[in-house]
C-alpha cells in the first residue's frame, strides 16, 4: 500500500472565497503533512477550486478528476472517482437559510444539499463541515 494519503475537498458551488471558508480549508490542510499528501477534488467552481488553489499555494500535490460533461450523468462518474480515489473526503457545505433545501444525502437539517456530500458519503471515511 502506498504510504500517500488521498484527501477530498469538496462541497458547495455557491461558496466564495470568505474568511470562513478558508479558515476551514486551511483547518483540514493543516492536518496532513504535504510531503505524503494529495489533494483530491473535482475541478467544481466553489469549494472545489478554492480548496486546489489554497492547496496548491502550500505546495500540495493536487489531483483533480474533472467531468467530461455537463449534468449529472458526467458529475456521477466524476464523484464516485473521488470517492474511489481517497483515503477521507470532506465535503464542505453552506449553512441552511431561508428559501434553501436541506441536505437529503444524509438527512442533515444544518446544512443546504451539495453534491459533495453525496460524493463524501461515497468514501470509506468523511466529514461534513459547514461554512
Amino acid at each position: 500500500m502506498s504510504d500517500i494519503k488521498y484527501i477530498g475537498i469538496v462541497g458547495s458551488s455557491k461558496a466564495t472565497t470568505t474568511q470562513n471558508v478558508v479558515d476551514i480549508v486551511c483547518s483540514i490542510l493543516d492536518r496532513y503533512n504535504k510531503i505524503n499528501t494529495t489533494i483530491v477534488s473535482g475541478g467544481a467552481k466553489g469549494i472545489d477550486t478554492i480548496a486546489v488553489d489554497i492547496a496548491r499555494s502550500l505546495d500540495y500535490d493536487v489531483l483533480e478528476f474533472l467531468p467530461k460533461g455537463i449534468g449529472w450523468q458526467y458529475y456521477k462518474p466524476r464523484n464516485i472517482l473521488i470517492a474511489n480515489k481517497c483515503d477521507k473526503v470532506y465535503s464542505i457545505a453552506l449553512p441552511l437559510s431561508k428559501g434553501s433545501r436541506k441536505c437529503y444525502h444524509c438527512g442533515d437539517n444544518n446544512h443546504t444539499k451539495t453534491a459533495g456530500c453525496w460524493t463524501a458519503h461515497k468514501c470509506q471515511e468523511y466529514e461534513v463541515l459547514v461554512a
